[in-house]
Parts: structure tokens; C-alpha cells; sequence
């Protein structure tokens, strides 16, 4: 996978072939930093026409209540309509930031038109994200 965004607290990697794109949350992001990261990654996922999202929380620390809040009313609307098939989150090892990323999956499940699945490794979420059924593979069959 290459790295097609880099900050402190976030990297995103991009696999052209499975159509996927990762958010890899290295560290705390404030709530401006996050917000402006996840509207990059929204914009990326247009760009490239993801089919399956990983967000590797491996290292991601707490989302603020407000930011949950923002994410459900603002973002995940956004992120439905990108026509993402498969969403794989990677669990975070703060507890603070597993029950944050709960919140806001049960929160936004209204606006979740793929499958999520949780992972505790980050091989076999890329795995099961490239595995969408992505438009250039169905042409391909």
C-alpha cells in the first residue's frame, strides 16, 4: 500500500488493486486535526474510488464526545454516499477510543449502507476490505 497523505497523528495508504483506502491513526488528534484529516480522507476516497475503508485504530487515542457528535452528523452522511461496500476497523489499544469508535458505529448505523467488521489485525482487515466486490472486478469476470 502506498502512503498518499502523511501528518504527525495520521497516515493514509492507498491499494489501487483491492480499491481500498486506510486511515492509520498514529497518535491524538485534536478536534480540529481530526476533522480536517477525515474531510481529506473523504476527498481521497472520492478521488479514488474506494471500495473498502480500513480505519486502523491501533494507536488512535480518545475522540472527544463533540467529535463523535460531529462524525455522526456530518461525516458519516458524507461517507455513505462514497459507496464503500466494506468497512474494517482495527481495534484501538486505548479503551477510551474502543467504546468512542462504538459509539459512533451504533450511533451512525442508519447511515451504514455496507458491512463493518472489527479486527484485531491489521492483515487480515486489508485482507477483508480488498475483498469488495469493486465495479472494475465484477467487469473483469
Amino acid at each position: 500500500m502506498a502512503i498518499i497523505y502523511r501528518t504527525s497523528f495520521v497516515q493514509f495508504h492507498h491499494e489501487s488493486a483491492g480499491a481500498t483506502l486506510e486511515t492509520e491513526w498514529l497518535d491524538f488528534a485534536n478536534s480540529e486535526q481530526l476533522r480536517a484529516a477525515l474531510a481529506e480522507a473523504l476527498r481521497l476516497g472520492r478521488h479514488h474510488q474506494v471500495q473498502g475503508w480500513i480505519g486502523n485504530n491501533t494507536l488512535m487515542r480518545t475522540i472527544r464526545p463533540a467529535d463523535q457528535d460531529w462524525m455522526n452528523q456530518h461525516w458519516f452522511p458524507d461517507f455513505a454516499k462514497l459507496g464503500v461496500r466494506r468497512l474494517a476497523v482495527v481495534v484501538s489499544q486505548d479503551a477510551l477510543n474502543q467504546m468512542g469508535i462504538d459509539n459512533i458505529l451504533q450511533r451512525a448505523s442508519g447511515h451504514v449502507p455496507f458491512d463493518v467488521q472489527h479486527f484485531t489485525e491489521i492483515s487480515e482487515a486489508r485482507r477483508w476490505a480488498a475483498a469488495a466486490d469493486s465495479p472494475a472486478r465484477l467487469a473483469a469476470s
